[in-house]
């Protein structure tokens, strides 16, 4: 299992409380992802985009679900020309995100689809999470091990459902108010 801390990092983040172990990380670890509704790990996405078609200045517009980017793989689209359906595969670069955080992206028609009609929605594979796991999130898997680690451990939980993601806990002081208050301010979708 990927956890937000490794062994070496337990001093730092945990130093205050002897014994924590990796266990207690990966608890921790699975608590967070519960809290946050997905992992800050980069995971592959493959959507359908609808692309909104702007008739003023031709543009074509899409939205990514899932954010932060960390890359896009592979994209396609279905297109109609004189010699029927084809599907193309298109470089990366056809997508011009407002920034480097948007969601929002303008799709850059290619010379290729010269004389194709435009395609009403293309296919995205893509990377989403963060490639290096932020300082707050390793700070508030530090504190969440620590509480578990002096709470009792997960042997005080009543139902754990790792793939679900649902959590019971017998004492709800484990995940403190300052733990959701820091996780809150590190966004991810």
């Amino acid at each position: 299992m990927k956890t937000y801390l490794t062994e070496d990092e337990i001093p730092l983040y945990c130093g205050l409380i002897s014994g924590v172990k990796m266990e207690h990380i990966e608890a921790a670890t699975t608590l967070i992802d519960a809290f946050k509704g997905r992992s800050f790990y980069p995971m592959e996405h493959t959507e359908r985009v609808e692309l909104k078609h702007k008739r003023v200045d031709h543009e074509f517009r899409g939205k990514l679900k899932h954010f932060p980017r960390v890359s896009i793989e592979k994209v396609t689209a279905k297109t109609h020309g004189f010699f029927g359906d084809d599907t193309l595969t298109l470089n990366a670069d056809t997508l011009d995100f407002d920034d480097d955080e948007s969601l929002y992206f303008t799709f850059e028609f290619p010379q290729s689809f010269m004389f194709r009609k435009p395609p009403k929605y293309l296919k995205v594979t893509y990377k989403s999470g963060y490639a290096e796991i932020p300082e707050a999130v390793k700070r508030a898997c530090g504190i969440l091990a620590c509480n578990i680690k002096q709470m009792g451990g997960t042997l005080r939980w009543k139902s754990r459902d790792d793939y679900d993601v649902k959590v019971t806990l017998s004492d709800s002081g484990v995940f403190s108010p300052e733990i959701e208050n820091i996780l809150r301010g590190v966004e991810i979708q």
